[in-house]
């Protein structure tokens, strides 16, 4: 914008310059000019008097030595005419008055009248200035005195003066850019730039950034109460999600403990209630995960504690596939089991949890066969979910993740938007990362990629 706007202002500073510049060359070439043409005015009315006794009394001798010392001191040639046009005396030979420029001068001198000054001096034009002054006694004319004036000293010197006023033109259009039309432009575009970074600002997270409208235009100040409402009513999204899922997680709490207790006293007598105990546990720990996603709770000592051997993530998914691998089979639906290398990771990684999250994804949004792999790339261990379905597009691949968020295809099936989230969030919570992309042959991959453990011993 804010070259656009330079690219617009600077070539109207250009043309009025230069629009205010043309009155000052022309003063330059006309002054220049005139004043030459005073100048030999004076010599041609010196040497008119001089020619008006040699004139009637045909001594022209002394005449003739006068022009010749007068060319060699001014080195300007000067010859003498008699009213007849014809040379009487002269300091170069081969003077011909029926030239255009010489036969006009004579044409208005010998008819009595003064000749008009000659145009401008412009650097660019050449020839000789000339200048005749009649020789007159008792008011009638004799003849007429005329100065061949050479002119290249006074068009360098318009040409000097030209050089001058240009240099001083780029400094004066330099100095108007820097001192004036940049500073504009930065005032009238600060309350744009002042959106931009507020904009940039809701995108990394600080919801409650706002913009100042005082001072500004009506239309920006428009714009800015927009923008404010805007990222007012993102702010309550935010904490009316925040809300949610801490609330929710919160009215859990009480019945899984309920239950937990109710479930302990039945695993004395029920090996199958062991099993839903260790299932209540992982309730538990997905209703605590939710808190700390809702930022409502910070993870506690208990969860920092741990066994502090690496977790072989290749063994821990087989284990949970084996579960996986019957409840595709009774949806009718191929698990595949691809390659797992093994490679440790941090022990508090929920592989169950994140793995349950992806196999669910995959089974209700994408397309039969679903592959599991875990590889290595690098200091990186990579568990990948792979489905066959339609996959996402390049807008929604960069959302994936995000709260509540679900695509445009998937917003008429059962879901909540946060199963994602939470994936991303434990993988953060180990210093990995989340990664959606496209396969080759459609579908799509989900990649949870972990640090590998550098002391870990396959």
């Amino acid at each position: 914008m804010r070259r656009r706007l330079l690219q617009s202002l600077v070539p109207m500073v250009v043309a009025l310059a230069i629009v205010a510049v043309i009155p000052l060359a022309n003063f330059i070439a006309t002054s220049t000019s005139r004043t030459l043409f005073l100048s030999r005015s004076n010599d041609a009315d010196w040497f008119a008097a001089m020619a008006e006794g040699p004139l009637q009394t045909g001594d022209i001798a002394n005449l003739r030595e006068l022009a010749v010392r007068y060319q060699e001191l001014y080195d300007t040639p000067v010859f003498v005419v008699d009213v007849d046009s014809r040379v009487i005396a002269t300091s170069v030979s081969g003077v011909d008055v029926k030239e255009d420029d010489i036969a006009t001068a004579l044409h208005s001198t010998l008819a009595g009248r003064l000749p008009p000054e000659p145009p401008a001096m412009w650097p660019w034009r050449s020839g000789e200035m000339i200048v005749s002054r009649p020789v007159v006694n008792n008011g009638s004319v004799l003849g007429a005195a005329v100065l061949r004036v050479p002119t290249e000293k006074a068009r360098d010197q318009v040409q000097n003066g030209l050089l001058l006023l240009l240099g001083g033109l780029l400094i004066s259009i330099g100095a108007i850019i820097v001192g004036i039309v940049r500073p504009i432009t930065r005032w009238v575009l600060r309350p744009l730039q002042d959106l931009d970074n507020a904009t940039h600002q809701i995108t990394r997270g600080a919801l409650d950034t706002r913009v100042s409208t005082d001072g500004r235009a009506p239309e920006l100040r428009r714009l800015g109460d927009s923008f404010n409402s805007m990222a007012l009513s993102l702010h309550q999204a935010r904490q009316r999600e925040r809300e949610f899922v801490a609330d929710a997680s919160h009215q859990l709490r009480t019945p899984l403990t309920s239950a937990r207790i109710h479930i302990e006293g039945l695993s004395r007598l029920s090996p199958t209630a062991r099993f839903a105990l260790s299932d209540i546990d992982r309730l538990g720990r997905i209703v605590q995960r939710l808190s700390r996603l809702a930022g409502s709770d910070r993870p506690s000592a208990a969860d920092a504690e741990g066994n502090e051997e690496p977790l072989d993530l290749a063994q821990a998914v087989k284990e949970r596939l084996v579960g996986w691998k019957a409840v595709y089979a009774a949806d009718d639906m191929e698990l595949v089991v691809g390659e797992m290398v093994p490679g440790g990771v941090a022990p508090e990684l929920e592989v169950d949890d994140i793995l349950d999250v992806l196999l669910d994804n995959a089974s209700k949004y994408g397309a039969p066969p679903v592959e599991v792999s875990v590889t290595r790339d690098g200091t990186e261990v990579v568990m990948s979910v792979r489905d066959h379905g339609l996959g996402l597009g390049s807008r929604d691949l960069k959302k994936v993740g995000e709260r509540f968020w679900r695509s445009a295809h998937h917003r008429e099936m059962p879901g909540t938007g946060l199963g994602l989230a939470i994936v991303r969030s434990e993988a953060a919570r180990v210093g990995g990362r989340v990664v959606a992309r496209p396969p080759i042959g459609g579908g799509l991959v989900i990649e949870v990629r972990v640090p590998l453990l550098e002391d870990y011993d396959a």
